[in-house]
């Protein structure tokens, strides 16, 4: 029961709880591992409205300062949400994101 409120618990983020319920089941021997969710809940391996915003822009050859410039955004906050985007779409690099975007429907094809 401990085990499934732990997980319970982290999947929804309450992580103070989830770690005062895992140092209990450490310390009765059960394996209970951190594993905390990052973002917004909801998408899951779906892209956010604002990762998709960023890969749609990417797709345009645009650098991270002009997206972040068009954004109104830092930078960084750019490279979060692209290699956020690059992860949960499996790839490595830009070309490779888009690419695998409009093979997934999430950009328009080109018709040349």
């Amino acid at each position: 029961v401990l085990a499934d409120a732990f997980r319970a618990l982290a999947g929804l983020g309450a992580r103070t709880d989830a770690a005062r319920i895992g140092t209990e089941l450490r310390g009765l021997g059960v394996e209970a591992r951190r594993t905390w969710r990052r973002g917004r809940r909801g998408y899951g391996d779906q892209l956010s409205p604002r990762e998709l915003e960023v890969t749609r822009l990417v797709a345009t050859g645009r650098t991270n300062r002009e997206i972040a410039d068009t954004l109104s955004r830092s930078p960084k906050t750019v490279a979060w949400q692209l290699n956020s985007a690059m992860r949960k779409l499996g790839v490595t690099t830009r070309t490779a994101l888009a690419v695998k975007a409009i093979e997934a429907g999430l950009l328009p094809a080109d018709k040349d």
